[in-house]
């Protein structure tokens, strides 16, 4: 993992990520919000954003600025996905889902909100073949628990979210992982998943 994201970058990414979950909020510890189909967790459930900020008398939740600088980082973390597994141009898509998470110590009301269990990505998206964890916020500093395990046997690794810092692996089941669960504070992280599968890829949101 590398830092491709200034700090103040990743503050930005977390005004942009509660204009949206301010219009919603899962139940329990976690709440998601999808840019590009506009999902958000809502209660114990999923709503639209857009249809959301529509409800309230908002116009534009999303600012050409707020939509640039996420396309920025996006850019920068394919990037060093492909210069690191040596993808030749063009052949690495951004694929879906792609969202926002806040976790906090709440407990949970669903199993969404259950995210501390080992698990491989390609378990449940199987188009993913490499997935990028951009963390917007400090462990220690802003909240306790959240750290990213890897629990492969014999190689566990711990990272330790810092605001900025970008977290990439292969997808598949070399590489098993799970989030502690948060006991104080609000986590912030961007999921930024990818595929060589053209059938799968997704642009840019809008």
């Amino acid at each position: 993992y590398q830092r491709r994201v200034r700090a103040e970058e990743a503050k930005q990414l977390i005004v942009i990520a509660e204009k949206g979950m301010s219009l919603g909020g899962g139940s329990g510890g976690a709440t998601i919000l999808d840019l590009h189909s506009g999902a958000i967790s809502i209660g114990s459930k999923f709503a639209d954003v857009r249809v959301l900020a529509k409800n309230s008398g908002i116009s534009e939740l999303f600012s050409y600025e707020d939509l640039k600088l996420y396309r920025s980082v996006k850019n920068r973390i394919q990037v060093e996905i492909e210069k690191k597994w040596k993808i030749g141009p063009g052949k690495l898509k951004l694929t879906k889902p792609t969202f926002f998470s806040r976790m906090t110590d709440k407990p949970p009301t669903t199993v969404h909100d259950e995210y501390w269990h080992v698990h491989a990505d390609t378990e449940q998206y199987d188009r993913f073949h490499y997935t990028s964890l951009l963390y917007l916020n400090t462990y220690s500093t802003d909240f306790k628990g959240g750290r990213f395990m890897f629990d492969t046997p014999g190689l566990n690794h711990t990272v330790h979210p810092k605001a900025g810092r970008v977290s990439i692996f292969t997808s598949g089941t070399e590489n098993p992982h799970h989030v502690e669960r948060v006991t104080s504070g609000v986590r912030y992280a961007i999921t930024i998943p990818f595929t060589c599968d053209s059938e799968f890829a997704i642009g840019d949101p809008n």
